[in-house]
């Protein structure tokens, strides 16, 4: 079955009472930029994005209902397996959806000892071959180490997105190339563009905005773990040498 990995950034907007002069409540329009991710799985890519974007647009009853213009969505296909401390198993969608569920409503969870504080990519770097798990919790430094769960019988599902490399930066172009654009047909397409995507900078400079090549769902003690599993897995593979982001788990949403 497949999965996406699917993020939007997007405008939001909703008629709100505000207080105005001398106290009465008044109806203000208000707008606000932000993201939201989550997996979907089944069908197609056309499908998946299509569910995604309904979710994002949904909105609840009411009399002021809010509006959302979708101003980017990313999207990244799922590794199609499980990544966990005893090998790759088949990832089974709808199970792991109601487990996890399951347990963000019946377990008390400590985020400081899944690891989501730790510089991942500094401490477990492309080309990172602890031999096992012992000797890569006795690599890490102390304050890192004491901090994460090491028990094997806790664990954690994580998130791991593989980062597309960032773009090199443009080079000037030549104006005394005969071939150059216009400069007031150029500034006119990037005028068009800036409307199409044009967020609050806070919210596209977030990491979850960024283009991503792949998306892989992992079981491990912590987040170290986590990425040292991916690592390996990665080792002979194009996305060996690319930076990741590491996180809980979205939502889960079917397709159909």
């Amino acid at each position: 079955m497949n999965a996406y990995l699917f993020t939007a950034g997007l405008t939001q907007s909703q008629v709100r009472p505000s207080p105005g002069r001398g106290g009465q409540m008044v109806d203000s329009l208000r707008i606000w930029d932000s993201c939201m991710s989550a997996i979907i799985y089944g069908g197609d890519p056309e499908q998946a994005q299509k569910r995604f974007e309904a979710w994002c647009r949904r909105t609840p009853e009411g009399e002021n209902p809010v509006e959302t213009e979708l101003k980017k969505v990313g999207a990244a296909q799922f590794i199609d397996q499980l990544l966990t401390e005893s090998g790759g198993n088949p990832l089974d969608w709808p199970r792991i959806s109601r487990q996890v569920n399951d347990t963000l409503q019946t377990t008390a969870v400590d985020d400081f000892e899944q690891g989501y504080w730790v510089d991942i990519n500094q401490a477990v770097p492309p080309g990172k071959t602890s031999f096992d798990v012992e000797s890569l919790k006795r690599d890490l430094p102390e304050d890192i180490r004491s901090g994460l769960n090491w028990s094997p019988d806790k664990k954690f599902f994580f998130l791991v997105s593989v980062l597309s490399p960032r773009p090199s930066p443009a080079t000037p172009a030549d104006e005394s190339e005969s071939d150059a654009p216009d400069r007031d047909d150029a500034d006119d397409e990037n005028e068009d563009d800036d409307e199409k995507t044009d967020l609050d900078e806070a919210v596209a400079a977030l990491p979850e905005m960024r283009d991503k090549d792949a998306a892989t769902l992992v079981e491990a003690r912590n987040s170290v773990v986590a990425v040292w599993l991916w690592r390996k897995f990665a080792a002979n593979t194009r996305l060996a040498p690319n930076e990741i982001q590491i996180g809980p788990c979205c939502s889960f949403i079917p397709v159909e």
